[in-house]
């Protein structure tokens, strides 16, 4: 379908009425869980990693391990972050 073939006021009429609407409110709620998921996944990630590296893994290794998964951290906050975008 060609939007630009159309008046703006027809375009928008078909989307925020009939089908047009449930399925773009659906899609920003599928899109907000999957930004809390993720935001609560890194929260918790980082406490992980925190408690390992300073009460139960001491030395080199723990911190190899860290350096390794702080960049996952930093993805899944980032996504996060365009998936609340993409939600509103």
């Amino acid at each position: 379908m060609d939007f630009g073939a159309l008046p703006p006021e027809i375009n928008s009429a078909r989307i925020y009425s009939g089908p047009g609407s449930r399925p773009l409110m659906q899609a920003a709620a599928a899109w907000q869980r999957l930004a809390n998921e993720l935001t609560a996944t890194a929260a918790s990630y980082s406490s992980v990693i925190s408690g390992l590296t300073g009460d139960d893994w001491l030395g080199p290794s723990a911190l190899s391990m860290a350096a390794a998964a702080v960049p996952y951290v930093a993805w899944m906050r980032a996504t996060a972050a365009s998936a609340e975008q993409a939600a509103a």
